[in-house]
């Protein structure tokens, strides 16, 4: 009697969800998704804007526009991108 190999079935897990760090914002202890966060972080960044008021308020107006912020969420959201923002850009001198 031959011996049988043993058999292996393969099952693709397809390519699964985007894991795409620069895409997360952490939101009030939160990951969230946010559509172009490297984008609306390098522009308002080539903005030079010379007072923190103006970074924030920039970086959320951009979010808002090709995002959906939760109504009295928008507090949070501006923290959090401020927080991304100096994460990425702030020097220590």
């Amino acid at each position: 009697m031959a011996e049988e190999e043993p058999r292996l079935d393969r099952v693709s897990c397809g390519p699964g969800p985007s894991l795409n760090e620069g895409e997360k914002l952490l939101v009030d202890g939160r990951l969230v998704d946010l559509v172009g966060l490297e984008r609306i972080m390098e522009e308002v960044r080539r903005l030079k804007l010379s007072r923190r008021k103006l970074v924030a308020d920039e970086l959320l107006a951009r979010a808002k526009a090709g995002n959906q912020v939760p109504e009295g969420m928008e507090r949070e959201y501006r923290n959090a991108l401020m927080d991304e923002y100096d994460r990425r850009y702030l020097t220590i001198m």
